[in-house]
């Protein structure tokens, strides 16, 4: 449920009261309607930040999981040149027909074989630090969206029992409200921090 939906339900709710009759009721309940909804306003915002949040870890969960992709093709890429430079060396040394040759061969093959460790190797060491890296931002941003869906889903309940307390008239119901919508806030916070 969006924040904007959550509200616009308990306006429905609380509308559902005549006015007149609150101000008459001797039990305060146009004081508990009031105060109800001030909190589902402020829950709501709160929901309003969670649901913004929670959209941007998928997101980045999204991005870092495209970047490690990216990144292990590059990996894979430069493999297949080290698989291919391999057996173009083993080549060389094998077909030389008389010992001059051979001897440019094996040559030629070690030089090949020195370009692929000086130019290669450290390129994919840092390709491999690269796609851990990205493997455990996106695992931090997963984290971070399952606090931010908890959130939402407390927030929610807080709204609706606020929302509740005006039709059944009991504090209590708002008090329930505040506390799990505390409960929300509390997990919005542990998402933004981990």
């Amino acid at each position: 449920m969006e924040a904007h939906e959550a509200l616009r339900r308990h306006e429905h709710v609380a509308g559902a009261h005549d006015h007149h009759d609150l101000e008459l009721e001797p039990d305060g309940s146009r004081r508990l309607a009031q105060q109800a909804a001030v909190v589902v306003a402020i829950i709501a915002g709160f929901l309003a930040v969670a649901t913004f949040l929670s959209n941007e870890a998928v997101k980045e969960v999204i991005t870092e999981e495209t970047q490690a992709a990216e990144t292990s093709t590059r990996l894979e890429s430069n493999n297949t040149k080290t698989t291919i430079a391999d057996a173009n060396a083993v080549l060389l040394r094998v077909i030389g027909a008389d010992s001059s040759a051979q001897k440019a061969a094996i040559a030629k093959a070690e030089a090949l074989e020195a370009q692929i460790t000086r130019e290669l190797a450290p390129v994919d060491r840092e390709l491999e630090a690269e796609i851990k890296a990205n493997h455990a931002q996106g695992a931090s941003a997963e984290d971070q969206h399952l606090f931010f869906e908890l959130s939402q889903v407390a927030l929610q309940i807080g709204i609706v029992l606020a929302g509740i307390a005006i039709l059944a008239r009991r504090r209590w119901l708002l008090g329930g409200g505040i506390g799990i919508a505390a409960l929300g806030v509390a997990l919005l916070g542990l998402g933004a921090i981990s």
